[in-house]
């Protein structure tokens, strides 16, 4: 059901596209101040589901705690590093949290006050605009409708409608396509030192992708994914990359299901775009993800919080782009270590010399 608030027919002051991590903390911290109306795809994020410790300390900056239904056993404390390419496997210890991604998004939702005019389910496009505002065009429920707004926020992911829309000549970041399966006990026979269901594998193999892949376990299934670049044969590679599994004791049966989306890697930074005036964007949509592992849980966070305090005031945008420089600044050093991580070269040095690991 769709939560209307009890607004006349006026202009929405802020119209935020997408209700993920970004979109739901950004309606929740303005809906004291704006009139919001927060249109929510109901699409599920393709993601292996783990809170890096940046992620948790934004939760713990906006003074959030996880309930208990968002967790998942098992609760590792270490990644085991698998390098295909150099036949190597290290485990390294990480404050990582396991989660169900799709009852994290809902518990943030849930946090958004009912003065937010909340839209589920919603496909949407935009049109010209009416003196100093956009209009909305989206189908909630095979039902047409049409607002108006003052001011769009995308928060709708890699996938972005709005920064498709209104930015299609601003550089987009480097793409990939996350794909994952899902294998229930009897489709997983382990010959392996790695313990794939105790354990969050992270698998690097440059014979299919130049950024990496996963395994990890979710009460009593596993995941097994990755970030390919694009083509028309990548889901032949995915499945011959989980083939080749076998040769390291991963043998997979069949999923019981399938996932799979577009994400961003900003390894240029040009290629990150805040928006104007009108038309803002946060989190992924704007190209703040992670260019060495992909997560964008607390890029989404922090993004939001920024344009939260930088839209109380004018000269927004310059606020905004002067809000997210650490932030910003942050994914510059990702950047630089990144060829540490994905040359195999140098990640096998690394690996050899065992520093930080635990054995």
């Amino acid at each position: 059901m769709s939560r209307v608030s009890r607004l006349t027919p006026s202009a929405y002051d802020i119209g935020i596209v997408g209700a993920g991590p970004a979109g739901a903390t950004l309606a929740r911290l303005l809906a004291d101040r704006f009139r919001v109306l927060l249109l929510d795809s109901g699409r599920l994020k393709c993601c292996g589901g783990i809170l890096a410790p940046e992620s948790q300390k934004m939760l713990a900056q906006l003074g959030l705690a996880l309930p208990k239904f968002v967790l998942v056993d098992p609760q590792p404390f270490a990644v085991t590093i698998l390098d295909v390419d150099n036949g190597y496997s290290r485990k390294y210890y990480r404050q990582y949290v396991n989660i169900d991604r799709s009852a994290f998004d809902q518990w943030l939702l849930s946090l958004v006050p009912t003065s937010v005019d909340l839209r589920r389910e919603t496909v949407y496009r935009f049109s010209e605009s009416h003196g100093d505002e956009l209009t909305v065009h989206f189908t909630e429920k095979n039902a047409q409708r049409t607002e108006r707004v003052r001011c769009v926020i995308g928060a709708d992911g890699a996938n972005s409608v709005v920064r498709r829309e209104f930015f299609s000549q601003h550089p987009v970041p480097q793409s990939y396509l996350a794909i994952q399966d899902w294998f229930d006990p009897d489709a997983v026979r382990i010959e392996s030192d790695i313990d794939f269901w105790h354990s969050y594998v992270g698998v690097f193999d440059r014979e299919f992708t130049d950024f990496y892949c996963w395994t990890i376990p979710k009460n009593g299934l596993l995941i097994v994914g990755g970030a390919f670049p694009p083509g028309a044969d990548i889901r032949v590679r995915f499945e011959e990359f989980k083939k080749k599994f076998e040769r390291n004791g991963l043998i997979l049966g069949n999923g019981v299901r399938r996932e799979a989306d577009r994400i961003f890697r900003p390894v240029s930074l040009s290629s990150v775009c805040v928006g104007n005036e009108r038309v803002l964007l946060v989190g992924e949509a704007a190209g703040l993800i992670s260019p060495s592992s992909a997560e964008g849980i607390s890029t989404a966070l922090a993004s939001a919080v920024a344009l939260s305090e930088a839209l109380s005031s004018e000269n927004s945008v310059r606020k905004y782009r002067r809000k997210l420089r650490g932030l910003i600044w942050s994914l510059f050093r990702k950047n630089i270590k990144s060829p540490a991580m994905f040359s195999p070269w140098l990640r096998s040095w690394i690996t050899k010399s065992g520093l930080l690991s635990l054995e």
